[in-house]
């Protein structure tokens, strides 16, 4: 961690953590609405299990929710309730849990005690988190043979006998400011539907499929979507750059480029898979007509895809629904923005013409085609 020092006061300026997001310029001691996301240690599923379907009518328990374990009811009933307990400026707007994280939407309606700043109450919170599941595994008389996140991090037990055992969550947390028009409603939305996107994972594995390596051609990629979609035999790359080169007009404005988003269209209509970066402003316009009108779609994106990455809400569901394809190549050398546009349309290119796909097995070290 970071101080940063003015002429008033010692600010504390959180800096970026194990991939967890820290807003170095935010001041945690005042006022602010934020997400923030905690991991159980090793993602060991520990407060619930998943129930329901995905076609589940909203508001009935067919829908997908989370049916709490004992150590979850105590969590959500208990230990969230602490947080204002102990911080009475702190207002606990929203919680969602999942089998192995939970989501709380907080409000700092003031400013934090003296030296205390958001992430000593989250320290708190998990602290209190870790010692509920201690007390719970005492209760049932687990003892040694307790469920266990195999955490490399540890801190003294309850009882004052000096044993040591394994926190609870992993270490730091994620945190997501909110403070634009808008971006509550959606927050609030992507909390509540978490179990659904969980259980459409689970229902349709194929149409949900993430791979971290994965061959087309002769290039390394991960992927997350429709899977099926490569063996389309019929691609069609949708390359248009930012600028007209007759005109210099944007190329979105010229009449050249409507007739040409019409006909990508309607060949998508028929059945052909529209592959794309949607970088420039005139790919971007066909990969949202593609995903309005659920239309094949392969996005090639620089950002890579890792073992806990998933798309944002909108492409999460095209995905769902088996028309969207997301490739992340492992190599992207382009050194400026510009070359590193036209690396991903070369490889655009690559992809509509390949006939193999195959999926490195690291296992065993072989090669497994999905043939």
């Amino acid at each position: 961690m970071e101080e940063a020092h003015d002429n008033s006061r010692q600010v504390r300026r959180e800096t970026i953590h194990n991939q967890h997001r820290r807003s170095y310029w935010h001041d945690y001691y005042q006022k602010g609405l934020y997400m923030v996301t905690m991991v159980i240690e090793g993602r060991k599923r520990l407060f619930g299990t998943i129930v329901g379907h995905a076609n589940g009518r909203l508001g009935t328990n067919e829908a997908p929710h989370i049916l709490l374990s004992e150590l979850g009811r105590r969590v959500f009933e208990e230990e969230v309730l602490k947080i204002s307990r102990y911080y009475p400026m702190v207002e606990v707007w929203q919680v969602a849990m999942m089998p192995d994280h939970i989501h709380m939407l907080l409000y700092v309606r003031g400013p934090l005690p003296k030296d205390k700043h958001l992430g000593m109450v989250i320290r708190g919170f998990k602290t209190g988190c870790s010692r509920a599941w201690w007390q719970w595994q005492d209760e049932k008389g687990f003892g040694g043979n307790a469920p266990s996140t195999a955490a490399g991090v540890h801190e003294a037990s309850p009882s004052g006998n000096g044993q040591l055992r394994p926190v609870l969550f992993e270490k730091g947390y994620h945190d997501r400011i909110i403070n634009r028009p808008g971006m509550l409603e959606n927050i609030k939305r992507y909390m509540q539907e978490n179990p659904l996107r969980a259980r459409i994972r689970e229902e349709c594995p194929r149409l949900m499929e993430r791979q971290l390596h994965l061959w087309i051609g002769g290039r390394e990629y991960a992927a997350f979507g429709n899977l099926f979609l490569l063996k389309y035999p019929i691609k069609e790359q949708v390359f248009f750059h930012r600028k007209d080169k007759n005109t210099g007009q944007p190329t979105e404005l010229t009449e050249g480029y409507r007739q040409e988003r019409a006909r990508l269209l309607r060949i998508a209509e028929e059945g052909t898979v529209l592959v794309t970066p949607g970088i420039s402003k005139g790919e971007s316009l066909v990969v949202n007509d593609a995903l309005d009108a659920r239309l094949p779609l392969i996005l090639l994106q620089k950002e890579p895809i890792g073992e806990y990455w998933k798309p944002p809400q909108r492409r999460f569901y095209a995905c769902a629904a088996g028309h969207l394809l997301i490739l992340a190549p492992w190599v992207v050398d382009g050194a400026t923005d510009y070359s590193r546009f036209h690396q991903l349309n070369d490889y655009v290119r690559e992809i509509c013409e390949a006939t193999e796909m195959r999926i490195l097995n690291y296992s065993n070290l072989k090669f497994s085609s999905d043939n």
